[in-house]
Order: structure tokens, then sequence, then C-alpha cells
């Protein structure tokens, strides 16, 4: 147990660093943004500002931050333009011949394949002043230096960045080659793929530079950085592809079904299929997982907190043995029919279930285990534990036992008496919010459950709607409403307040019992805070509007918005206030 671990009572915000706006930052968030936003934190009572993975993005028109292509390697995407070495003293205009900066859909949603044609232009732009004017001799060699440090990893990422673009796909194993000696000998022994690696590892170094700037401004402020670490990494990776030996890609991690996503079929019926591959725990731990090391430690030169995403997958991992592209050819099938087209393997948890007891005491003793693993990188760091889904009860003691807070999702905390938990109940040991990003906001999904309800009393005296159809609608009519009073249970108030749309009212009795819970961390999501109505991501899809919402406005706008001072008030109610 980290019994040295200090709790302090803080309120966060969900602001992944894509959304976040300031003026001339080119059409995603940036880190001169995330600053500013840093100092609106400072000033509205925010502890902490939530960020989603900050690692390198594939090519996807929508990339998902939990499918970056390396563990460590950072995504340029986010830097500031007018900060690296080499640019002019203001960005010049966007040129005439590049595509237009902002799709027609509007301002409020990142254009990833736009703002990445506008950016690299620019790099390329400065890297040539960079390696070629005298004035950036001292930075140079200050590079050169930082180059030598790093290791291994460095290496390998930029040469799965140069060999990736001149084969024309993340995807390796469609690569003509994939023998790991073989391509790196490809790339250094060509003089312009060596350049491109160089630009490679240029664009790392002004990230780390960047990024020690923003974490010292975070620091001088007060305000804690919080990162994430997803629970596996993309099999289209720099690390899968040169440490092959440490991931087992018989098989593909993902989540059960739950019956939450009823907006994706394959979802509902079969589960969450991630597409990443297992580990190899007992080949990890021959050199005392230094993989794992390396990746919570150069999240830590960034981080003073972290969430370990689906922390459930280090006690036991569901697995299905086929990837996500073949999705669409198992919807159909039963289980028996996909196991025999998979050789007899079935979806499941993996190493075992828990359906034993003695399965249950190994899946115990091998989450502790490889979690306190990933403690001892990084002991200094306030850790978060994502823990939802299909929870097996020995999970949250360990978590509690490790100071690994836990999630609490209120609505989601219920007793067997079908009562909602009291927020001054919760272990201090925990992380409480309404939502995460890949849910509605709760003003969506109250009004949502309001309409239900709604509707269900329409139907109860519709005599011309069949009876099967009705008892479904009455059935969701009545789901609905006993969540509605198990949150104006949770908030002090009375059921006939929460027969009615979203309003202030209800946001803020429902917020304030939320930060004056026991839980050290509480959080909001921007979306909610500033009452905007949009969703971060829909697991199970893909494109769309996943992963790109932007805050409509900049952190000095938000600083004179009414939303700031009610946080910082509620703040300073619950002793949250930095």
């Amino acid at each position: 147990m980290r019994e040295s671990m200090v709790m302090e009572r803080k309120t966060g915000v969900l602001m992944p660093l894509f959304s976040l706006r300031r003026n001339g930052d080119a059409g995603i968030g940036d880190l001169a943004a995330l600053e500013e936003w840093i100092d609106w934190a400072a000033a509205s009572g925010a502890g902490f500002l939530q960020l989603l993975p900050v690692n390198a993005l594939g090519e996807d028109d929508a990339p998902s931050p939990y499918s970056a292509i390396s563990s460590v390697a950072l995504e340029p995407l986010y830097l500031t333009l007018e900060r690296i070495p080499g640019m002019p003293s203001s960005v010049p205009p966007y040129p005439e011949n590049l595509p237009p900066l902002q799709q027609p859909g509007g301002r409020d949603l990142v254009d990833y394949a736009r703002v990445r044609t506008y950016k690299r232009y620019w790099f390329q732009q400065a890297w040539k002043r960079f390696e070629t004017e005298e004035e950036y001799a001292p930075l140079r060699a200050e590079f050169e230096a930082w180059v030598c440090h790093q290791g291994m990893w460095l290496e390998d990422f930029c040469t799965f960045r140069v060999a990736s673009s001149g084969f024309g796909t993340i995807a390796w194993w469609l690569w003509p080659e994939q023998n790991t000696d073989v391509v790196r000998r490809i790339v250094n022994d060509c003089r312009d793929s060596r350049e491109q690696k160089r630009h490679q590892q240029w664009l790392q170094w002004l990230c780390a530079r960047e990024w020690a700037r923003v974490r010292a401004h975070a620091d001088e402020k007060g305000v804690l950085l919080m990162g994430d670490i997803p629970i596996g990494v993309s099999v289209a990776s720099a690390d899968v592809f040169f440490e092959r030996y440490l991931f087992d890609m018989d098989w593909s991690g993902g989540a059960p079904a739950e019956g939450n996503f009823a907006e994706d079929p394959f979802t509902a019926k079969w589960g969450q299929n991630w597409g990443i591959p297992l580990y190899r725990w007992d080949v990890m731990e021959r050199d005392g997982f230094a993989w794992w090391s390396r990746r919570v430690q150069k999240l830590a030169e960034i981080f003073s907190m972290y969430r370990i995403d689906h922390v459930l997958g280090f006690y036991r991992i569901y697995a299905f043995p086929w990837m996500p592209d073949r999705n669409p050819e198992f919807l159909p099938l039963s289980e028996d029919e996909a196991a025999a087209r998979c050789g007899g393997r079935r979806p499941g948890f993996r190493p075992h279930g828990d359906w034993t007891e003695a399965d249950r005491r190994d899946n115990l003793a091998r989450g502790d285990y490889l979690l306190r693993q990933l403690l001892k990188a990084a002991p200094g760091l306030r850790v978060i534990g994502e823990d939802l889904g299909c929870v097996p009860d020995y999970v949250r003691p360990d978590l509690s036992y490790l100071r690994i807070a836990g999630f609490k999702i209120p609505h989601w905390e219920i007793t067997p008496e079908q009562q909602i938990v009291q927020g001054h109940t919760y272990n201090p040991c925990s992380f409480a919010t309404y939502a995460t990003h890949d849910f509605p906001p709760l003003c969506n999904d109250w009004d949502d459950w309001n309409a239900a309800v709604q509707e269900a009393c329409a139907a109860s005296s519709d005599p011309k709607l069949p009876l099967d159809e009705r008892r479904a609608i009455l059935q969701k009519g009545r789901d609905c409403a006993r969540v509605l009073c198990w949150l104006t249970d949770f908030a002090g108030m009375n059921h006939q307040q929460c027969m009615v749309s979203w309003n202030q009212e209800i946001k803020t009795a429902l917020i304030r019992a939320l930060l004056q819970s026991n839980s050290a961390y509480a959080a909001l999501m921007w979306t909610e805070l500033f009452d905007i109505p949009v969703r971060l991501n829909t697991p199970g899809t893909e494109g769309g509007t996943n992963w790109r919402p932007r805050i409509p406005f900049t952190a000095a706008e938000a600083a004179e918005m009414e939303q700031s001072a009610w946080l910082h008030t509620l703040s300073c109610e619950a002793g949250r206030a930095v």
C-alpha cells in the first residue's frame, strides 16, 4: 500500500487537448491553448485538467487517441506553430494552394486532414531554417544531445514513421517487408529517408520541450495535469512492429457485451473489440517490465496524475479470436458458428474468467502484482483506475489498498435495496463523475430519461399500441424514472423536481452533490460545465463527430462566463478550490 500518497480533494474538468481553443490555433487545440486553459482552471477553482492520451496518432480522419501508433512518442499536431524554432515571428497566412482550414460543417469540429496539411507545411518550412541557419546552432546542439539520451524508442518510432510513409500505410503486416532489421536498413541506406527520420526526431524534441514548458506552468499555477494510459496499444504501432515478442497477436482485447451501446449492433451482441494485442506478461517479466517502466516514466515527465484506462484488464481481459475488421462477418453468427471459424476459440476472459474461487484468487494476485510494477515505475504520481464495466468484487478493495482511485458514477452506485449510495459515504480513494468521454453528458441523458417517462405516460392510455410495444415503452419509462429518482435523492431534491427538463437548478444541485462527495477527485466534462450537449465519442462507431468536438470559445472568453464563477463558488463550498 502506498501509505505516503496524500489524496487532496480536487475539482477537475475533462478537457481533451484537441477540444481546446485559442485565437490562431490552426484548427486544433495546441499547447499554448493548454497554458491559457491552465490559467482559467487556476482562476475557476479547478485543481486538475484531465486530458486524453496525447501520443502520436495515425492518419485517420478522426483518429482515436486510444489507437496511438506509439506508447511514448507524442503527437506533433498539438505543437504551437509560433513557438517552433525556425518559424517566422508571426505565423504566415494560410497558403492559397492548400485546402481551406475549416470544413463547411462549421468551426466546432476538428478537421484532422486539413490541420495536418497546414501544420506539416509549416513544420517543413521551420525545419529547413533550423537545419541551415547559424542562429539555431546552439539549439541544434541541444537537439542532438536530446536524441542521444532517448534510446531505442525514438529510433524505432521515427523509423516506423518513415517506413509507413514510404509503404503507404501504418498497417505494417501489409508492407512488402516485415523484418525489423531489413526495414531499419532500408530507411538508413537512403539519404532522403535518413533526412525524414531526423525531421521526425526533431518533432519529438519539440514536443518534449514544449510539454516541459506546459508542465512547469501548470506546477506554478497549482493545477495538476492528468494523463491517460490505455490498457493496450494499437497493433499498427511502432511498439508492436519492433517488439513483437512482447505481444500476443492471436487475440484482440476488448470488453464483453453489456447492453449499454444499442447504437452499434455488434457491440450490443458481442461486446467491444478494440483490436489491441494482448501482452505476453511472462516475457515482459524477464526484463523487469522494462516496456511498462519506459511508458510510465515518459508519462511522468508531463503529468502529475494519470488514469489507467480499463484497469480491469490487468486482472483479466476480455478477448476476441478475430480482429475488428472481421466484426461484420461474425455479427450474424451464433457462438458455436463463430467458434467453428476460429478453430474452437471463443470470445472470453483471459487468462481465465471468474467462474471458480481458484480463478478469482489467481486473477486478483495477477492484477495486484502487475499494477505494483506500474506504481514502482513512477512512485510520486497520483493514479486513477477506470474500473467500469463488469467489475469483479475483488477489484475495488485491491485498488483502494494500492491507493489507486476507482470511479464513482453516482447513478451506478446502487445498493441491493435499490437505493442510491450517498456521496458522503464514498471511499476517499475514488474519482467521482457523472460521465466519461464515452457517454453523453448528463444534461443529454437527463432529458432523454424524462422523454422516456413522458412517452410511457402517453403509452399507458393509448389503446392503439400493440401490447408488446406498450410493455416495452412502459418498462423503459419505469427504468428511466428510477434513475431520475436516484439522482434527485443523491442531490437532496424531491422527486417532483426531477420530472422536468434539464435546468440550472437541477445542474447546480447535482454538481454540488458531486463536489461535496467524499471522493478525493470529482470531475466534470467541459460539455457539462458549459452546457453544450455534444458527445465526444460513441463506442463501437468510427468517424463522424467522434474525437472532434471543440470548445466554441477561448479560455479568456470562458473566464467571463457565468459557468466559470459558478464552478469556483461550488469548488470553494466543497473545499476543493485551488
